[in-house]
């Protein structure tokens, strides 16, 4: 008989603990997911709904998030947060399942008036939702992810893109040292402009404007259209190259 009544108590508490546990597992990820260009540092922030029933996250105001970039010492460069002003309302946003909302930050690796060092740095995100489907959030919903970010380029910057399909202005600044510049256009696995010199006017930083024309059957559906901007050694080996994305799609 006891041995009847303790095989019993197994078969009804298993599955009460994988109640407990499914419970106690999140319903959503929460991610951080930086991206650095050579001025720009992209950093995406996605959340996304795992659960088979809409998700709806309270706010207490129009601050949904907050981002912070730390160096390797642990000194704080960049906060998503510093000179911006937040509705201070009640805002929700609802996730339906296997959805997600995304949101995006960008920093220009600028830190007290200059440019941060080269080197590794942590991004650490924090999701603000203060109520989920009307429950106190008693833990705030972090991510991190470690983030190399590159050194300067000592020949170009500044690059700034218009037009699409096939059809593009660029203006960018540039010193070469070399008295010419050179560029190519592809998208990853086609060359889709040879290559092509600029004239440089200057040895000292000056502005530049190349006009692209690149016929639209060969652009890519899905993909991403980059152009290479670089100089070239005394050997005719490039360097300092700058990559600038055109167009995605």
């Amino acid at each position: 008989m006891l041995r009847l009544l303790a095989a019993a108590v197994i078969i009804f508490t298993m599955p009460m603990q994988s109640f407990e546990a499914s419970v106690k597992e999140m319903p959503y990820d929460f991610n951080v997911m930086p991206q650095a260009g050579q001025e720009t540092l992209k950093i995406d922030l996605l959340l996304r709904n795992k659960a088979n029933y809409p998700l709806s996250f309270e706010f207490g105001s129009s601050h949904f998030y907050e981002v912070e970039i730390f160096t390797q010492n642990g000194d704080k460069v960049y906060s998503s947060s510093e000179g911006k002003v937040f509705l201070q309302a009640i805002q929700n946003i609802t996730i339906n399942p296997d959805d997600n909302k995304l949101w995006e930050e960008q920093w220009d690796y600028m830190h007290k008036g200059k440019r941060v060092q080269e080197g590794e740095y942590l991004v650490k995100a924090r999701l603000l939702a203060s109520n989920l489907n009307g429950e106190k959030l008693e833990t705030k919903p972090e991510s991190q992810a470690s983030v190399y970010i590159p050194g300067q380029n000592p020949s170009f910057s500044q690059a700034k893109v218009t037009g699409g399909n096939g059809e593009y202005t660029i203006l960018f600044n540039a010193r070469p040292k070399s008295g010419k510049l050179w560029y190519t256009v592809e998208d990853g696995h086609n060359e889709l402009q040879p290559e092509k010199p600029i004239v440089a006017s200057s040895n000292d930083w000056k502005s530049y404007r190349i006009e692209i024309s690149i016929p639209s059957e060969n652009i890519p559906e899905n993909g991403t259209v980059l152009l290479h901007l670089y100089e070239k050694d005394v050997k005719g080996d490039i360097i300092n190259s700058f990559p600038v994305i055109l167009e995605k799609r």
